[in-house]
């Protein structure tokens, strides 16, 4: 199944590099740098991913809604399940819950393989184009 590099740009690039395969699921591979001092995956890059995941889905979800309308969180909610290791493939997913007009809200996860690293919702402003 073929990858395609998530935009990470700005912090998000320190955190990368973040792939999307054909069915949707984010990838990422946990390298040393990733880790903190007990050699686990560090609790700042899973939710600095889980920002990734959940705001990559809600801009994709808003440009669907209104041609070049923006995003901005409003609230990201993490819970720490269990922790990753160095090598271990994380697979992000990421789904709306509820959209009005103007907010989003979102539910995702981390996981390796069939064990949660974390729980996460968001709830996100959808900024159309004739906005400031």
């Amino acid at each position: 199944m073929s990858s395609r590099q998530v935009d990470t740009s700005g912090f998000g690039a320190y955190a990368g590099p973040v792939l999307r395969n054909e069915a949707g699921s984010f990838i990422f591979e946990i390298a040393d740098h990733h880790l903190n001092g007990d050699d686990r995956l560090h609790g700042g890059m899973m939710m600095t991913l889980a920002s990734v995941v959940l705001g990559t889905v809600a801009k994709e979800t808003a440009a669907g809604k209104s041609e070049g309308a923006t995003v901005r969180p409003l609230s990201l909610n993490c819970d720490f399940v269990s922790a990753g290791e160095k090598g271990d493939t994380v697979e992000g997913s990421a789904n709306v819950t509820r959209a009005t007009r103007t907010v989003l809200f979102i539910s995702g996860e981390l996981r390796v393989g069939p064990r949660i690293l974390m729980t996460a919702t968001g709830v996100y402003a959808i900024k159309g184009t004739d906005e400031k």
